[in-house]
């Protein structure tokens, strides 16, 4: 049994000696399991995972969390991550003196840094991540770095401007201030740190512009500014970091063209710029990166055309250029980028047709949305299985819905909406049995929606609205149980409303107005659990409306009907009409 009252003793004495003397020499066993004892008072252990940790043992080598030095079992690496620990960090880790790392991310830590962790001789990774720790990072904490390698405070709440004393921590090769409330200007003293290999300062309040001194920094492989609120261009001297790898400087305020000397980082295989101010062309001396796999220029003000060596990016696998001034043609070359994957350029001015490789092998994203294109769709015979994903609406796409689109096993969403396709729904849509969302509204399409749709019966939304479509709603369309929104208004439907509508459990808005439909609200429709907006308006309709669930209880922001009863001249019985309110 433990005796409470050495415990009691220990933490006075230990502490009172922390409090007044700032000795640190001489370690032995027993400071390590003091110094154990007294950080464990001071956290809250809501799941009781220090439960082992008890203040009897000689020894806290056996203890959660703790790994010690086999030689001399001496304390050298404390791991505490993710156990919801609340409280503060106390004095009672500074008499760990061989500890080498200290990690006690993803807990509710609070309070402020404790400057005097550094002095930790033996210290080289300090990971406090996902806390709540708050107040100024001290000076003195950077003065005081003796063998620091990696320091990540990500995701706390610390505040005020990084200190120029950063630059005295000389050891640092890894550094992570991301997601905390930092301001002021990037100091230039960061530059210092000649062994830096990774700086991760995103997601604070960091503004002006990058300080010049960047050509230091021999070792740096990734470099994080993402959403801050820096300015002006980007720094000449950015090319003498021939390590870089990974470059993210989104979501800032940055200008101007791309510097030339950028090409000379030809170790890069990630970029991301987009949401900047950035303008000008895209450089050709892009297609000098052989080695990049992602490229992201999206939300920013380029002009121009694709520069055709992007086609020499064999290792790309992601491009994002959209919402740009873009113009021309899509580029042919980029049939040699054989590991592409992810291609978006949505809300730019291309023009011409869909080149080969956008339904190429290999191939899983094609979003070009927003553009004018303005030829016909192909499909090859050599078109991939493997997209997934193919946005083409708001472009001027003329011809018809390939035959050939079943080819397309695996593809998930199909937005073809807004363009100038012609001709009907080809019966082998039916047979994309994994697709959820199939929009084909506003185009020019005619015909019947094909039986065969039920075959899709992975279906979640179906939109084929603002069309010329004729004939009645395909019964089988109740096959596709998936379904949570089904648009077909603004064509020449006819016929009555399919009563395996109401074997679609998931619908949650429905919309067949302003088309022929004749006869009555099948009741069934009743039993739909989770119907949210019923538009029906502008159609032929008759008869009762049916009781139960939604009909009896029609919220106003969904009120897409109104119950008019109009006695007409010529029928002795009352016709139901359905309008829209806000038409």
């Amino acid at each position: 049994m433990k005796a409470p009252g050495r415990l009691l003793f220990s933490l006075f004495f230990f502490s009172s000696v922390l409090a007044d003397s700032g000795d640190l020499s001489g370690p032995s066993l027993n400071d390590d399991v003091l110094g154990l004892i007294v950080f464990k008072a001071d956290v809250f252990d809501p799941h009781s995972k220090l439960a082992s940790w008890n203040e009897n043992d000689d020894s806290p080598c056996s203890w959660y969390g703790v790994k010690c030095e086999p030689r001399n079992n001496l304390v050298v690496e404390l791991s505490l991550d993710g156990l919801d620990l609340s409280g503060k960090i106390g004095r009672g880790l500074l008499q760990l003196k061989s500890l080498r790392k200290l990690s006690l991310s993803r807990n509710n830590l609070t309070g402020p840094l404790n400057q005097d962790l550094t002095r930790l001789e033996s210290l080289h990774t300090l990971d406090f991540s996902e806390n709540a720790l708050s107040g100024a990072i001290p000076s003195e904490f950077f003065w005081q770095c003796r063998s620091l390698r990696s320091l990540s405070l990500a995701g706390n709440h610390f505040s005020s401007e990084i200190p120029a004393s950063v630059g005295d921590c000389l050891t640092l090769a890894s550094l992570n201030l991301s997601s905390n409330w930092l301001s002021g200007v990037l100091p230039a003293e960061l530059w210092s740190l000649y062994g830096l290999r990774t700086v991760d300062l995103s997601g604070n309040f960091l503004v002006g512009q990058i300080p010049k001194g960047m050509d230091r920094l021999f070792n740096l492989r990734t470099i994080s500014l993402r959403r801050n609120g820096l300015t002006g261009s980007l720094p000449i001297d950015i090319c003498h970091c021939f390590l870089l790898r990974f470059l993210d400087l989104s979501e800032n305020s940055f200008s101007g063209n791309l510097p030339e000397t950028m090409q000379r980082l030809t170790m890069l295989n990630y970029i991301s710029l987009r949401s900047n101010n950035f303008s000008g062309e895209i450089p050709m001396w892009l297609g000098d990166l052989k080695k990049l796999q992602v490229l992201d220029l999206s939300n920013n003000g380029f002009t121009g055309p694709i520069p055709e060596s992007i086609g020499s990016l064999q290792d790309m696998k992601k491009i994002d250029l959209s919402a740009n001034s873009l113009s021309g043609s899509l580029p042919k070359s980029m049939a040699n980028c054989t590991n592409l994957a992810e291609v978006n350029f949505s809300q730019n001015s291309f023009v011409g047709s869909l080149p080969s490789w956008s339904v190429g092998i290999g191939v899983q994203e094609i979003m070009i949305s927003k553009n004018n294109l303005d030829e016909v769709i192909k499909v090859s015979a050599a078109s991939n299985q493997t997209l997934q994903v193919l946005d083409l609406s708001w472009n001027m796409l003329t011809g018809v819905i390939p035959l050939e689109i079943e080819r397309m096993q695996r593809i998930q969403y199909l937005n073809l909406s807004r363009n100038f396709l012609s001709g009907s729904i080809p019966a082998t849509f039916g047979k994309l049995m994994i697709l959820e969302v199939a929009d084909l509204s506003s185009n020019l399409l005619t015909g019947h929606i094909p039986k065969e749709i039920g075959g899709a019966i992975s279906l979640k939304g179906l939109n084929l609205g603002n069309n010329s479509l004729t004939g009645e709603i395909p019964y089988q369309i109740g096959n596709c149980s998936s379904l949570t929104s089904l648009i077909l208004t603004q064509n020449n439907l006819s016929g009555s409303i399919p009563p395996t509508l109401a074997n679609l459990s998931s619908l949650q808005t429905i919309d067949l107005s302003l088309n022929g439909l004749t006869g009555s609200i099948p009741k069934q429709l009743s039993e739909l659990p989770h119907l949210l907006s019923f538009n029906v308006s502008h159609n032929l309709l008759s008869g009762e409306i049916p009781s139960g669930n939604f009909f009896n209880n029609i919220p106003l922001p969904a009120l897409l009907i109104i119950l008019t009863y109009v006695a007409l001249q010529s029928t002795d019985r009352a016709t139901l009409y359905f309008q829209n309110p806000l038409s």
